[in-house]
């Protein structure tokens, strides 16, 4: 049994007399099967042992699973199905987390749980990782290995959920690299930057903080002010016609009143004139067919 279980959890699944002694939970709870005897214990007359497989197949652990699950709904047990599905998968944490939940509801107990030995919920080697030292910490694919599961992949072939995880690993990773690089400069020769090198000037002897935020507020403001003015002017200058503009619609204007007609094919005038002076009379056309 692994150090972070708690020794009431030991003595009381000693007590339960199991077929198979529970010493990793990790891999020793993933089928279910002694998961069932745990629960066949105490329910002696509704978990039938013999419906369970004792297999380490994916297809024996989804049925045994699948079996318990149908029983916690019946009784509507408090059993949460996120420590389930990490037991399954054999996801570090998950078994402990589930005998410890298990123990506390059968037993009316609360085991005494080490406070370095507590884990966040997400079922990654994080955790340990962060007790090692940064030589001896897993590499970006060893991460992946460890903290996304093949029997995940099989259960869920999603591709949106396969990125998804690892996504989240990869960030993990990058994350405790940068912070490996910060708390050990020397070991990866980390030069400051020019912006880290800068000083920044100090505030002069005759005015304190205050006044100059001040100061520095009314000049942004002031800034502010003059480029939206000048936006303002911009888009007014851009409204008002040119001098050629109105140069070109007053000479179209008196030519218009002049009785004038520009060729021009956008001009409606001057297309009815156009095809007026093409067309053929039709007792000319009548005359062409005769002959």
């Amino acid at each position: 049994m692994v150090a972070r279980t708690a020794r009431e959890i030991l003595r009381w699944l000693e007590s339960l007399y199991l077929t198979y002694p529970i010493v990793v939970p990790k891999w020793d709870l993933s089928n279910g099967y002694a998961y069932a005897e745990i629960l066949h214990a105490y329910f002696p007359n509704e978990i039938n042992m013999f419906a369970f497989i004792n297999g380490r197949s994916l297809n024996s652990r989804l049925l045994n699973w699948a079996l318990i699950k149908q029983f916690i709904a019946k009784k509507n047990l408090p059993i949460s199905i996120e420590f389930i599905n990490a037991t399954i998968h054999g996801k570090d944490g998950g078994a402990e987390r589930l005998l410890e939940q298990t123990f506390e509801l059968l037993t009316n107990k609360k085991p005494f749980i080490d406070p370095s030995c507590e884990r966040p919920n997400d079922f990654t080697d994080n955790f340990y990782q962060q007790n090692l030292n940064y030589f001896e910490r897993s590499h970006t694919s060893k991460s992946l290995k460890n903290n996304l599961k093949a029997t995940e992949l099989l259960t869920d072939p999603s591709h949106a959920y396969r990125k998804k995880r690892s996504a989240d690993i990869l960030n993990q990773t990058k994350l405790d690299r940068e912070k490996t690089r910060i708390d050990n400069p020397e070991r990866f020769d980390i030069k400051p930057t020019l912006a880290e090198r800068c000083l920044r000037k100090p505030l002069q002897p005759d005015s304190n903080a205050q006044d100059w935020y001040i100061k520095s507020f009314d000049s942004r403001a002031r800034s502010a002010i003059s480029t939206t003015n000048k936006s303002s002017s911009v888009k007014q200058q851009s409204r008002e016609p040119s001098a050629d503009v109105l140069k070109k619609s007053s000479l179209s204007q008196r030519q218009s009143d002049k009785g004038i007609i520009q060729a021009n094919e956008d001009n409606v005038f001057y297309k009815e004139i156009a095809l007026k002076q093409h067309s053929v009379p039709l007792s000319d056309l009548l005359q062409i067919n005769e002959s």
